[in-house]
């Protein structure tokens, strides 16, 4: 080989490594449809190229219109049936959809993530539908699992594994859009738990009723670990494992008025605080009509009519801090026998009992009064029938007949007054049936 051919060499190699230490050419990453980007100011949900704070309601598969007319901008739904019209709807109202994926819950079913034939199982059922969904402008993000129990990070357990296998499906099939899991309250560890073993998630979701007040007090301990983006999933009045219980072991419900007292109350303390603290917006809990306990514990809506609560977050949600008086009903409480539920009000089968409302002073409502009595709903999701029995003089105060067999019953009030909107309460009471006694 001569000197020339040496020189030529050496030119290639030199050409060569020139050109591999240039800069690369900038490619321009087109973004995903939703992220959470980090700024100055902490962390911030992005909707198409948009900042996006979300104002939600939970479960409000039935009453999306009525949704965005009181200034929302987003509603959760907790399974995929059916879920193709919920979005249509959805987007043509202009409004975004967070969808669960339901999964069963590590603490009672933990088969499903040791026993991997269940588990591939459930993986491939989640699959599709990913695919069939994650193009729909509707769609903000997804939910996997919903109160889970994620397993504390000490467990020696496959979950962690075959849950992040999911995280990981569902981004690889949807990369435009975040995926959240939803844990209960404030709970250090788990937050931690699932930050140290699921740390591809987008961000944490919380369901927060009573305790709503201690979230930031909860949490703080550990923000030198974590102080990342989170959504308030679920948050609106006490739930009943929060409640006062009569001696029987029922819990004592709410009048509606109460109740939107306590939403009004808690967005100002507690949810609207929390903008300046990584939240990107939160879900009252429940956008509907259903059954926990009582046909009206959590509902905000009552065949067809609206609720105070109602009132108050369209309020909220369109930001109208102004003092006009609620056109619907409102009540303080009713008596039975002149005693209220905390009393644990024990009648005798077949007598006759009176019941009565007491009323705000100082509002000329007037009035339509509608009693009943049901059975008590020992199964949490299960309506027990409406009995029939009569009431007489049904006005603020009535008169009815006690059921003659023993156990629990509550007597419901529900209240209306030519508006859109209506008032309820519930009292509690025992039967004991003299007959059985010796």
């Amino acid at each position: 080989m001569t000197p020339g051919d040496y020189k030529k060499i050496l030119l290639i190699v030199l050409s060569i490594t020139a050109y591999s230490c240039k800069e690369p050419t900038p490619v321009q990453q087109e973004k995903p449809s939703v992220y959470i980007e980090k700024n100055e100011a902490g962390y911030q949900l992005i909707r198409y190229g948009e900042p996006y704070y979300i104002k939600g309601g939970a479960a409000g598969r039935d009453y999306l219109s009525e949704l965005k007319e009181a200034g929302a901008n987003t509603a959760r739904i907790y399974d995929t049936t059916n879920l193709q019209p919920v979005l249509d709807q959805a987007e043509k109202l202009g409004l975004a959809v967070v969808v669960d994926i339901p999964l069963p819950k590590f603490n009672n079913a933990p088969e499903y993530y040791e026993d991997q034939e269940l588990f591939d199982l459930m993986k491939a059922k989640i699959e599709p539908v990913i695919r069939k969904y994650k193009d729909h402008p509707a769609l903000l993000y997804w939910n996997l699992g919903n109160e889970l129990y994620y397993p504390y990070l000490y467990k020696s357990t496959k979950f962690f594994s075959n849950f992040n296998a999911l995280i990981d499906l569902v981004h690889s099939v949807d990369p435009n859009h975040p995926v959240s899991t939803t844990t209960i309250g404030a709970n250090k560890l788990r937050v931690l738990s699932i930050i140290n073993k699921s740390p591809q998630l987008d961000f944490i979701s919380f369901n927060s009723f009573g305790i709503l007040s201690t979230f930031e007090e909860r949490l703080r301990p550990i923000t030198p670990l974590w102080d990342g983006p989170h959504v308030i999933t679920e948050w609106g009045v006490n739930g009943p494992w929060e409640a006062k219980n009569t001696s029987w072991g029922v819990p004592i419900e709410e009048t509606s008025t109460k109740k939107a007292e306590q939403i009004r109350q808690r967005y100002n303390y507690y949810i609207e605080p929390l903008k300046e603290n990584n939240s990107l917006g939160s879900f009252v809990f429940y956008w509907g009509q259903k059954n926990e306990i009582t046909p009206t514990w959590y509902s905000a809506f009552h065949e067809g009519k609206k609720s105070q609560v109602v009132y108050e977050l369209d309020k909220i949600w369109k930001g109208n801090s102004s003092d006009n008086v609620f056109p619907g009903p409102e009540l303080n409480y009713i008596l039975l026998n002149g005693k209220g539920a905390p009393e644990s009000i024990v009648l005798s089968g077949g007598e006759l009992a009176e019941v009565e409302t007491i009323l705000p002073e100082g509002k000329d409502q007037a009035l339509q009064y509608r009693w009943e009595i049901r059975k008590e709903s020992w199964n949490d999701f299960g309506l027990s029938e409406r009995l029939p029995i009569p009431f007489r003089n049904e006005g603020r105060k009535a008169v009815f007949k006690v059921p003659s067999n023993e156990g629990p019953y509550r007597v419901h009030l529900f209240l209306t007054n030519g508006t859109e909107y209506y008032a309820t309460a519930n009292i509690p009471f025992y039967v004991l049936n003299s007959e059985n006694e010796e």
